[in-house]
């Protein structure tokens, strides 16, 4: 691993990096939109997350407005701006791990729990009732969101991994 450095605030170079990285999470995203809740999303902000460290929650940021530009600004776009980080959260922490299982395992989780931590705002919009009602009615869509998660990550970790890897050699080396 070569993570850049240290510090929190990313120079010119590390910034239109992040900011690409955002960029092809919402664009893998796009492209892969004909299968629900099956996309590279978790996968890319794990190995920013890797590679940039705690900086990785631009990439985040720039992923969450894209999607709003697009698909417009409603409560699902508010519960983004926590549901994303929270998967960086852990991601930056356990940065050293180079197990595709335990990254498969972490998007897995990921998956499965972001129906009900986009519940949170239900709860106090409607109780405890709508937040439930809510979470229960897109549980399909997060077993599906775990599943695609869990084998995209397993699969695609390693060879990302060393794309990345060589892609920030170069880097450093200009």
């Amino acid at each position: 691993m070569r993570p850049s450095s240290t510090s929190t605030k990313p120079n010119l170079r590390e910034l239109a990096l992040l900011a690409l990285m955002g960029a092809l999470m919402f664009a893998l995203q796009v492209a892969m939109a004909s299968i629900p809740n099956v996309h590279l999303t978790a996968l890319l902000i794990i190995l920013t997350a890797i590679f940039f460290g705690w900086k990785c929650l631009f990439s985040v940021a720039v992923f969450v407005i894209l999607e709003a530009f697009v698909w417009g600004f409603g409560l699902w776009w508010l519960c983004y701006w926590y549901l994303w980080p929270l998967l960086a959260i852990p991601a930056v922490l356990l940065r050293k791990n180079r197990s595709a299982f335990l990254w498969a395992v972490l998007a897995a989780i990921h998956g499965l729990t972001f129906g009900a931590f986009c519940s949170i705002p239900y709860l106090f919009i409607g109780g405890w009732e709508l937040a439930l009602s809510y979470w229960v009615s897109g549980l399909s869509f997060d077993l599906i969101h775990c599943g695609g998660n869990f084998v995209l990550t397993l699969v695609l970790f390693n060879p990302l991994y060393k794309v990345m890897d060589k892609l920030m050699e170069m880097h450093k080396a200009r």
